[in-house]
């Protein structure tokens, strides 16, 4: 008679942070869990004039600017690398620096502006006037109930994200996109880059991670919150910044709610810890 063997549990594949938003990422061992999120992720961010954030869903070559921490601790300036252009060293502003009223989405919080010299580099990268800004520590940009699941988001701020402290997404997800690609014709294998996770999840079917309410990542609880609805930065490819159709035309088909597509999934933690790659993932609760 042959023994049984249990699969093994879901485990943390991956983990990215993306220090400016809608700049490329930086993959990392592990995630350091401050009041905000991962240390480090979407501190910075490029705005206009009049304050707005500029994303690469409208400027693309935002995706071809290339972040490096300058310090060990991920808490501060970055060097900034673009093809043709010297590198930029992007210092923390100090307590002198203009505090400048910024927009994200429907809310609006102050960061602090980087200076002139990172301006010019900035705007010269991604083809407009822009200014390059970092989160204020004061700056109040308060967690919405839906990113936070089971998990208590009165008190709690986040930085640039979309909205949600993090993002979770099991890599089956993306072999099944894929999967279905294939299946109609279309030869292009999406790599997880266009879907800018901050958690990436092995040993999992399909889209189980839309089913989890509270799940233990090795020492950190998170709270699964909303299911991450897609938007047109998915479909363009992040090496030669050509947008297409695909995948918000197949998602169409079988990710659609009443929300938009949707993929991946929205998560809060419950305190500042540590998520390591290799990390065990234990399902506490469930939808």
């Amino acid at each position: 008679m042959t023994a049984s063997h249990a699969s093994p549990p879901p485990r943390v594949a991956a983990l990215t942070v993306y220090p400016l938003k809608s700049a490329a990422g930086i993959d990392v061992d592990a995630l350091h869990l401050d009041e905000r999120g991962a240390t480090g992720d979407r501190r910075w961010l490029l705005v206009d004039g009049s304050g707005h954030a500029i994303t690469a869903r409208e400027c693309h070559a935002l995706l071809h600017i290339t972040p490096r921490f300058a310090t060990p601790d991920r808490n501060g300036s970055l060097l900034l690398d673009a093809p043709r252009h010297t590198t930029l060293a992007a210092v923390v502003p100090g307590a002198d620096a203009l505090a400048r009223p910024v927009f994200i989405w429907d809310d609006a919080t102050l960061a602090l502006d980087a200076g002139d010299d990172a301006a010019d580099w900035c705007s010269d990268v991604i083809g407009r006037t822009c200014r390059l800004v970092y989160l204020d520590g004061d700056a109040q940009r308060p967690l919405k109930h839906k990113y936070a699941g089971p998990v208590a988001a009165e008190r709690r701020h986040v930085a640039f994200t979309d909205g949600a402290p993090l993002l979770v997404l099991g890599m089956a997800s993306i072999e099944a996109l894929n999967g279905r690609l294939l299946e109609q014709g279309t030869p292009d294998v999406l790599d997880r880059r266009r879907f800018r996770a901050n958690v990436w999840l092995d040993g999992l079917a399909a889209h189980e991670e839309d089913g989890w309410r509270l799940v233990q990542m090795g020492e950190t609880r998170l709270g699964m919150g909303s299911l991450c609805t897609r938007c047109v930065l998915t479909t363009v490819d992040p090496d030669t910044l050509e947008q297409g159709h695909e995948p918000l035309r197949i998602w169409a088909g079988y990710r659609r709610t009443a929300d938009g597509v949707v993929f991946g999934v929205n998560a809060t933690h419950a305190a500042p810890g540590t998520i390591a790659a290799g990390d065990p993932v234990t399902v506490l609760d469930t939808r």
